[in-house]
């Protein structure tokens, strides 16, 4: 872009120069003077100025400006705005559930029978079971922060695994495609990375990520050390 820039702003300073020796010019004319050999040519376009900025356009044309890196992180940085809400509706989630921890607490103290008696007033009194649906959702909550979290990690991922950023790059350029737009998808069972653009092409990259994945220990050590 700064080359187009520069050779197209080479050119307008011809055309601008033109017009204030065309105005000098003529202004010149009316009042007897005689112009120099040469002075309108110093405003001329040469050949090497239309040759450099034709080739500078042909540059940009041919040019990547949103590669499958760009394509992988703006993957990461959507899916991560959802997983934000996940993780927002699994905390209203588990905010519900959380009243089984008066429970545990009031049945972790009844040790005498006036106590035991208490706590079943209580139960009595105060609805204190929990639905299906509470359960529903802080599943579903779980089930999206998995999702989202997994996903974002492989969009991540992909945007610093030179291989498939690489890969995906060749194909969009031999088959003339943008990846502007292309949609992306991750399968964590099978490690593929599947890649579309319009109508054109689609992609699909096994077996790249498997180094990048974490375990169950991982996440709870990520989780504590946070």
């Amino acid at each position: 872009m700064t080359a187009l820039e520069g050779s197209a702003q080479t050119i307008l300073n011809q055309l601008n120069a033109a017009q204030s020796l065309t105005a000098g010019a003529v202004y010149s004319a009316e009042q007897g003077d005689i112009l120099a050999p040469g002075i309108m040519q110093t405003a001329t376009v040469t050949e090497q100025m239309r040759l450099d900025y034709n080739a500078d356009v042909q540059g940009v044309i041919d040019a990547t400006y949103y590669n499958a890196e760009i394509l992988f992180q703006d993957n990461y940085v959507a899916t991560m705005a959802n997983l934000d809400t996940a993780v927002d509706n699994l905390v209203a989630a588990t905010a519900v559930l959380m009243e089984v921890q008066a429970v545990a607490n009031m049945a972790a103290n009844a040790d005498t029978v006036q106590e035991q008696m208490a706590v079943q007033a209580v139960l009595t009194n105060n609805d204190m079971t929990i639905t299906a649906a509470d359960v529903s959702n802080y599943n579903n909550a779980l089930g999206a922060v998995q999702t989202y979290a997994r996903d974002a990690g492989a969009f991540l991922a992909a945007s610093r695994n030179t291989t498939m950023t690489g890969t995906v790059d060749a194909y969009a350029a031999n088959s003339g495609t943008s990846l502007y737009g292309a949609t992306v998808a991750y399968s964590a069972t099978a490690d593929i990375m599947n890649i579309s653009a319009t109508n054109v092409f689609g992609i699909g990259l096994q077996g790249l990520l498997g180094a990048d994945t974490v375990t169950l220990a991982d996440v709870y050590a990520a989780g504590y050390g946070s």
